[in-house]
């Protein structure tokens, strides 16, 4: 029976992905401020992110600031900069905004565009500040820039299918399914290569997390064999709680956990305050898998350092 229960979610998860709702391209980018701009107050340099996070996101794009290999990277350089004849004196800044949309990887740019930004502020960095908040995700030429930026990126996924799939391949080999996944998941829905990925997404997803199943329980019942108190069941209620409802060992997943909750209520007279996962079916396979990606990404170390020199 159990058997017949997890061949049934496997089709749930395959099958999902062909009903993918397309609320945007599929497109990622990541939102970089390289060492390069240099001069410009921390708390600028804060707002500068938000706002290139918010150029991304308001275009219909995932910002993915861990498994992207595309970036939207800016350049600023100071036009003009005076005191005003006021009392009190503010300063005024007047800066050239030059944005970059390329692949951070290879060092390709794919698109450019400056605009003028002025600011006037009490002192230099809220005049930076000021300046930096006129930068809109609204702007014609921005959104003209984004989408030159984002047919670039799709002509890259179709011009080089063949050799993603033979690189996803070779990580399966190697039983590495998170990267795999990452570098699929990565593909855009509207390129014509998403058509050839979509399938095998499903299948590194179920391995990946039938593994992650199996791990977990291990490390759970190990924790729960040696000490059965409540650091111990709250130790293991952390585990198990995280473990995906379509994972293979889902079952013995359930029965652990019922009975460190019987002990936990024998111990401490209350319900436990740890819950299981239950199947979202709203959720489709391509977002389970790609949040797979992006939380093996983010116990990863940053060590991606782009290429974007060449771009200024």
């Amino acid at each position: 029976m159990k058997k017949i229960v997890y061949i049934a979610l496997f089709f749930v998860v395959t099958s999902l992905v062909a009903q993918e709702k397309k609320s945007n391209d599929g497109i990622t980018l990541a939102a970089y401020v390289p060492q390069q701009v240099e001069g410009i107050p921390a708390s600028a340099k804060k707002m500068l992110l938000n706002r290139l996070t918010q150029i991304i996101t308001k275009n219909g794009i995932s910002n993915n600031v861990y498994n992207s290999r595309f970036v939207l990277a800016p350049n600023i350089s100071v036009v003009s900069k005076d005191i005003t004849p006021t009392a009190p004196p503010k300063t005024a800044l007047n800066l050239n905004v030059t944005l970059y949309i390329g692949d951070g990887i290879s060092g390709t740019l794919f698109a450019s565009q400056s605009v003028e930004l002025k600011g006037v502020g009490t002192n230099e960095n809220k005049a930076y500040i000021a300046a930096i908040k006129r930068l809109s995700p609204k702007n014609p030429e921005i959104l003209e820039f984004v989408d030159k930026g984002k047919e670039k990126i799709i002509e890259y996924y179709n011009t080089n299918c063949s050799n993603i799939l033979k690189q996803a391949a070779a990580l399966e080999a190697q039983n590495q399914f998170e990267e795999a996944l990452i570098l699929l998941t990565n593909v855009p829905e509207a390129s014509t290569c998403f058509n050839k990925v979509k399938s095998k997404i499903g299948i590194l997803y179920k391995k990946s997390i039938d593994r992650d199943c199996k791990q977990k329980l291990a490390e759970a019942s190990a924790i729960w064999a040696a000490n059965q108190d409540i650091n111990a069941a709250n130790e293991a209620g952390d585990i198990l709680s995280s473990v995906e409802p379509q994972g293979a060992c889902y079952g013995q997943v359930k029965s652990l956990y019922a009975k460190i909750a019987a002990r936990v209520k024998d111990l401490s007279d209350r319900d436990w305050k740890y819950k299981l996962k239950v199947l979202d079916l709203k959720k489709s396979a391509i977002k389970a898998a790609r949040d797979v990606g992006v939380a093996y990404g983010k116990n990863q170390p940053k060590s991606v350092t782009y290429n974007v020199r060449g771009w200024y």
